[in-house]
Order: C-alpha cells, then structure tokens, then sequence
C-alpha cells in the first residue's frame, strides 16, 4: 500500500506539471513542469524524500522499460528516416559528447567551489 501513495504523489506531480502546461500554453512540457514541481516540493519539505523514495528507486531501476514505445516507434519509421540515419547519429554522437563535457564542467567548477568555501573534496581515481 506505501508503494501505492508513493505512486500517487509521483502521478499527481507529473498531471498538476500537464496541467500547469496547458495553462501555459505548451510554453514548456508537463514533465518537465512535474519534475520541477516535484523538486520545489522536496525542497520546501512539503514531501519528505523517503515518501516517494521506493518507487521512485523502482521506475529508475526499470527506466529501460519505459524506452520500448520510443524505440519501437523508430523502427515503424525507419523506412522514413533511413536517408537521414547518417545525420541522425551524427547528433545523437555529437550532444553525447556535449552533454558529458557540460557535465566534466560542472563537475570541476563545483568542485574549485567547494575548494575556495573550504569544505573537503572526495578525490577522483
């Protein structure tokens, strides 16, 4: 029954992030909305980490899962797509590789940040 109010909480996050998306007219999408709904939630302690934790653990564990449709979708299209394959994998190389600098950046400047506030470091292999 926890896992069900778990779910609960996650399913009216991500319908109040559709909601607020349709008020807006599309300006951003439900998901991201829910997502950022949830995260205030969290943060202001009006949700309490460990009351959406063990769902929340399942859907990451099974996040594979819930890429099928995406993917099956590509195949019925690939006939569509087939000319244009080259430059679609171009970008997907091209924004993984932007997405892991972006992310070394980060990783670096906060760490430089956390250095100059004086607080310790873990030290990288």
């Amino acid at each position: 029954m926890n896992y069900l109010k778990q779910l609960a909480i996650l399913l009216a996050c991500c319908v109040a992030g559709d909601a607020l998306s349709i008020l807006m007219h599309g300006a951003l999408p439900g998901n991201v909305l829910g997502l950022a709904l949830l995260l205030l939630l969290l943060v202001f302690g009006r949700i309490q980490p460990h009351q959406v934790e063990g769902t929340a653990d399942f859907l990451l564990q099974n996040m594979a899962f819930f890429f099928l449709p995406a993917c099956l979708g590509v195949l019925e299209i690939f006939e569509q797509i087939r000319g244009e394959i080259l430059a679609i994998l171009a970008v997907c190389v091209l924004t993984t590789l932007c997405t892991a600098a972006a992310t070394a950046l980060t990783v670096h400047l906060v760490c430089c940040l956390q250095r100059r506030a004086g607080r310790e470091v873990p030290e990288h292999e």
